[in-house]
Parts: C-alpha cells; sequence; structure tokens
C-alpha cells in the first residue's frame, strides 16, 4: 500500500518522496499545519468557493477516505516528484479530481500558513552561519539572487501570450526572484511575473530593497543589471565579469569569476 505509514522507517524513502530529510522533520511541519488543517474548507471544482462546512468550520458529509496526514504526503509527492494526479489516483484508489481537490486544497493552506514563517534572517545569523569561502572572499553577503521560471498553459488571450512569453526558455512562463542566504537557506521569494519581465524589473518590483542593510552585498549573475539600484542605498553589487565581445577574459577577470563559483556553488 502506498502510504505514509510505509515509508516512515526509511528516512532516505521518505526524503525520496517528501523532500523532508527524515520522517521526524516531515511530522514537524505537518504538525505546524494540522490545527488549521482540521478545519480548512475543502476547494471545489466549480469555482473558487470553497465547500459548505458546518458551525465549526468542517465538511459535513461522509469522513474522508485519507487522514489529515496522508493527505499532507499526497501533496508532497506531487510536489517532489510531479507525478501525475491519474497516477496518485491509481495509488490510493481514488478519483483523480479528488487527488486535484487536496492538493489545491493543501496549498492554499501552505500558503498561507508559510507566510507568517520569517524567511529573512538577521545579519548576525547571516554571519553566524556564513561558509568559509564567502568569509574569506564577500564576507558582506546578505543574499544571492536568482530568477526561476514556470511553464504555464498558453493563455488564450493574445495579449496575455505575448506578455508571458519567455524568449529564453522559447515558453509562456511565469516568473519569480529567489534569494538565498550563503549557506543555502532560503531567504525570499518574491511575488510571481510575467515571464517576458526583465531580472532588473522583477529586483525593483519586489521589496528586496526594503529588506537590505546599508553594508551588504547581493551577489548575482551578469542579467541583474541592480548596480544603480543598489547603491544609493549603501549595498554592493559581487558579479561575475564576462567577455564583453572579447575572445578571452583578462586573467583578473578569470580570478574573479573563480571566487563568485565558489560563493554561488550553493545555488
Amino acid at each position: 500500500v502506498f502510504s505514509i505509514e510505509r515509508f516512515k522507517a526509511d528516512d532516505k524513502l521518505v526524503a525520496f518522496y517528501t523532500g523532508f530529510s527524515s520522517y521526524m522533520m516531515f511530522v514537524a511541519c505537518f504538525n505546524f499545519l494540522r490545527r488549521s488543517a482540521e478545519t480548512m474548507r475543502g476547494w471545489k471544482a466549480s469555482g473558487t468557493c470553497p465547500e459548505d462546512v458546518d458551525q465549526h468550520g468542517r465538511k459535513p458529509g461522509r469522513k474522508a477516505k485519507l487522514s489529515l496526514e496522508e493527505q499532507f504526503f499526497l501533496v508532497m509527492v506531487r510536489l517532489r516528484l510531479g507525478l501525475f494526479e491519474v497516477d496518485i489516483a491509481d495509488r490510493y484508489g481514488v478519483h483523480p479530481s479528488t487527488v486535484s481537490r487536496i492538493v489545491i486544497t493543501w496549498l492554499n493552506l501552505m500558503y498561507v500558513k508559510f507566510q507568517q514563517l520569517p524567511a529573512w534572517l538577521s545579519r548576525h545569523k547571516i554571519n553566524r552561519l556564513m561558509p568559509p569561502c564567502f568569509k574569506k572572499w564577500y564576507p558582506s553577503t546578505r543574499v544571492i539572487i536568482d530568477c526561476t521560471e514556470f511553464f504555464i498553459n498558453t493563455p488564450s488571450s493574445l495579449a496575455r501570450q505575448s506578455a508571458t512569453w519567455s524568449s529564453y526558455k522559447q515558453h509562456n512562463t511565469v516568473k519569480c526572484l529567489i534569494g538565498i542566504a550563503p549557506h543555502g537557506h532560503v531567504t525570499f521569494v518574491s511575488p510571481v511575473f510575467e515571464g517576458s519581465t526583465s531580472d532588473r524589473a522583477i529586483t525593483e518590483q519586489s521589496n528586496l530593497f526594503e529588506l537590505l542593510e546599508r553594508g551588504d552585498s547581493v551577489m548575482a549573475d551578469k542579467g541583474f543589471d541592480i548596480q544603480d539600484l543598489l547603491i544609493t542605498r549603501g549595498v554592493r553589487l559581487n558579479i561575475p565579469p564576462f567577455k564583453k565581445g572579447e575572445q578571452q577574459m583578462c586573467p583578473e577577470d578569470v580570478t574573479s569569476t573563480k571566487k563568485n563559483r565558489s560563493g554561488t556553488h550553493s545555488r
């Protein structure tokens, strides 16, 4: 039987199916969500309205086939492995629409609950957890940033098709800015933007600048032409040099690039 009960004694399998390093970590996250999950409203396929609930916030009708813990496991498997809903439905012996409702309901809950967690780390914590390579070469690094894109279905509107078209991915996408601390902890996630939006525009329109402090530095790839936006805030930009049309970099640029690579290895 495919279930968390089957895998919970094997941390390697738990990590494979969910991304959590152990069953203990899986349970810790589930317990953070449990109280809200017990009263959450299920998503209806007919629209964005939740299903009817009783005066205690619980859904009436027959008891759900899958426990809350099993539902959470199902959702994490979907996110971690990208299994099709038909596949997951077959493993659990439920209808694919049931899998879809469970996933959407839990994602809405997780979105609300995880927003409450403070992701941005203080300068003191960054310094305490900073890897040796950063302490040596880039001790003022507060965050390493990059944009990531997610494929979406082609919009029916021609205007939306154009706005979401990514020349880099050659597909319709949405795009967001991700920031990690030098030790690899995700500390910043921006709202999503249309795929045609530039890295500079996304960075400028996110609230990242409000989180940075004077004396910080930001590490980024060459597409982030944001030095002028940072310098007015007393923040430096560390960006790898590139050839600028020349066949070969100068020795100084090669050395600088190697340092940046050692720093951005956690990406």
